[in-house]
């Protein structure tokens, strides 16, 4: 049986370079000790226990049926009125899309957006589901590569330098995933005053930018200019433990939400009432939950360092926040998959390979700062060793 070219456009590396972690994931379900570095969740903590008293109580008052497509309006604007306060601008709750979590809202958001000929600059290193997203449109992705030299900071003159007439959406993500580099101002401003001029839209993933703590994190949306050219997109899943619940957005021009709508009716046709009520207890009354994720993340990260700065053979990235730290081991003569899969069958550690965050990613790995402390420990000790092993 035939199937659709779809099917190559959305394969290839992006999806490859998670064999590890689920290979990872189903040892951990057979019984196997495994330290999970490899995704980007607190996988030893649970969502806040307020959070899941309000999904039962959900369930259990009968919210059992089909829910607005576009997202709960109380949902909505809880999500609006944060979004206005971080950029001290007006945000209708109509500009508000409820989507299956972030990924969920930037494959719609290039689908209402991109067609085949469309062309959509990537910063790379970029997030690996990124190109599947693009292609997945039929536009086709050009990147533009950063180095650890210039600690992976935003060039906002290569990037302008990279837009063709077809140009159609600039994609970026701050805190990065996986560098952790934190765009700052001034470039940020650049790009959306050329985005203005050329009619390109600028597509902010910004599901780590509340997990940190930095004086020049830049929130796009705030910069003059960016209510009609920047469609933002986050989630609960970073700032509660929520993952598995599956809730995200994009805030954008109303226009823009009439077709996610459109879009909506579909696709998911709505999300579960219950898991809405969770995230709108999580925005609405968990704050210190944020705070302490930030705070620990931040320490956690500062173990990873403090564990693996030093090791023979390879270069750490600091970056400026979010959970992960990236690791050079292209001295070791090894390919960042097969290091990876080495990792995980000699010490049980899951590490995640950079492959597919990029052409010029694989001799990078991206380590999850996610673990308690004795965990954590323990497993950039077994990363020692291991590499230790291979030189």
């Amino acid at each position: 049986m035939r199937y659709a070219d779809l099917t190559q456009r959305i394969a290839g590396k992006s999806v490859d370079t998670w064999a590890t972690h689920y290979e990872a994931m189903h040892r951990m379900d057979a019984g196997e000790d495994i330290f999970l570095l490899s995704i980007g969740q607190e996988s030893d903590m649970l969502s806040p226990p307020g959070v899941v008293a309000a999904g039962i109580s959900s369930i259990e008052s009968g919210r059992h049926h089909y829910t607005a497509v576009e997202g709960d309006l109380a949902l909505r604007e809880v999500i609006a009125q944060r979004h206005a306060e971080q950029n001290n601008k007006d945000v209708d709750p109509d500009c508000v899309t409820v989507f299956s979590g972030a990924q969920n809202a930037l494959f719609a958001t290039a689908q209402v957006l991109l067609q085949a000929g469309d062309e959509v600059i990537l910063i790379e290193p970029y997030y690996t589901t990124y190109p599947a997203t693009v292609t997945a449109s039929g536009a086709t992705l050009v990147p533009v590569v950063l180095t650890p030299e210039e600690s992976f900071q935003l060039d906002a003159q290569r990037v302008i330098e990279a837009i063709t007439p077809r140009t159609r959406v600039i994609v970026i993500n701050s805190p990065n995933n996986p560098t952790g580099a934190i765009y700052t101002r001034e470039p940020l401003q650049s790009l959306i005053d050329v985005c203005r001029e050329r009619n390109i839209w600028l597509v902010s993933d910004e599901v780590y930018m509340d997990v940190v703590e930095d004086p020049t994190l830049c929130r796009p949306f705030a910069l003059d200019g960016a209510e009609n050219t920047v469609i933002s997109i986050s989630s609960v899943s970073k700032t509660h433990r929520m993952t598995g619940w599956r809730v995200g957005w994009a805030i954008g021009p109303k226009e823009i939400s009439r077709h996610y709508y459109n879009l909506n009716m579909c696709m998911i046709y709505g999300l579960p009432g219950f898991t809405q009520e969770a995230a709108l207890h999580a925005l609405r009354d968990e704050h210190e939950v944020t705070s302490q994720i930030t705070q620990r993340l931040a320490k956690q990260r500062a173990i990873v360092i403090e564990e693996l700065e030093s090791i023979p053979g390879t270069e750490l990235y600091r970056g400026g926040g979010g959970m992960f730290v990236m690791m050079n081991i292209g001295s070791l003569g090894v390919d960042a998959m097969d290091f990876a899969a080495g990792l995980l069958d000699a010490e049980g550690v899951s590490v995640q390979p950079c492959n597919g965050f990029g052409e010029n990613c694989g001799n990078l790995i991206r380590i999850s700062a996610v673990l308690k402390e004795d965990s954590l420990r323990e497993a950039c000790k077994r990363i020692v060793r291991y590499i230790a092993s291979v030189t």
